[in-house]
């Protein structure tokens, strides 16, 4: 089977369900608290290949979901408090538990990127969510998922421009271009839909070009960033748990960016 059919056949299964999450407040709560416990997993198996040092891969992925189902059960308030006091919990167990020093510092590091990066960026959903409603927090998630398919086939057909070759070599200018105007594309029919069938209230039209542009740039860095962590480490995929698009992390790479900016505008009001 090609890796494009395996890519729409794992889309097309999971992709109505995590739509459906969107429903309501505490299904989306259960559904980000699942995808940072897939990705925050991913990244410490990644990141902590000592042994002895395994137990803190477990905590900080029980940290990393304890923070988000906190922050969406308390509503998306205080969440500077949140993540200092798991910080502190995090600093109070490690030396607890630490049974030698070698590789003290690369261990706390990759247990509060998994904070920070995974749980703090992809809580940004909650806030989103109860402020500028459901249509806008499921937009933020598809336009994502269209941007990072139009850049992915317009790059594989048409990417001769190559933007970071040490880091990503199939990245392209010509993707990232067929990538926002799919994103754009799919956001304008999105809000004539979703303002028709639901009377939901979606961001502007000159607010959708901004949004896309924002995806088009954050979600190109997100990648990279992503990717130059992988090739830090000499990996293909951060996991297998999705068939044809690698881990969890490598479907949300994009996102962790995307997600805090997109709330900081709306919160400004560029949005």
């Amino acid at each position: 089977m090609s890796e494009t059919r395996t890519r729409a056949i794992t889309a097309s299964i999971v992709a109505p369900f995590v739509v459906l999450c969107f429903i309501n407040y505490k299904s989306l709560i259960g559904l980000v608290a699942m995808v940072v416990l897939l990705a925050s997993y991913e990244l410490l198996n990644m990141t902590i290949k000592d042994y002895v040092q395994r137990i803190f891969l477990y905590f900080g992925v029980a940290l990393s979901v304890g923070f988000t189902i906190a922050y969406g059960i308390m509503k998306a308030t205080n969440g500077m408090l949140l993540l200092s006091l798991a910080f502190v919990i995090n600093g109070i167990v490690f030396i607890i538990s630490l049974k030698e020093t070698a590789n003290v510092f690369n261990t706390v590091l990759a247990m509060v990127l998994s904070l920070l990066y995974i749980a703090g960026c992809l809580s940004f959903f909650f806030p989103i969510y109860l402020e500028y409603g459901a249509a806008n927090a499921l937009l933020n998630l598809t336009a994502v998922w269209l941007y990072d398919t139009g850049a992915y086939f317009v790059g594989m057909r048409y990417g001769k421009t190559k933007i970071a070759k040490h880091i990503s070599p199939s990245k392209s200018f010509e993707g990232i271009v067929g990538g926002f105007a799919t994103a754009l594309a799919f956001c304008l029919v999105y809000k004539i839909a979703f303002e028709w069938l639901f009377k939901a209230r979606v961001m502007s039209f000159k607010s959708l070009i901004i949004f896309s542009l924002v995806i088009a740039i954050f979600d190109t860095f997100g990648d990279l960033f992503e990717s130059a962590l992988k090739r830090h480490f000499s990996l293909k995929d951060s996991g297998n748990v999705l068939p044809g698009h690698g881990g969890m992390l490598d479907r949300i790479d994009g996102l962790l960016f995307v997600t805090p900016v997109t709330y900081f505008l709306f919160s400004i009001g560029v949005l």
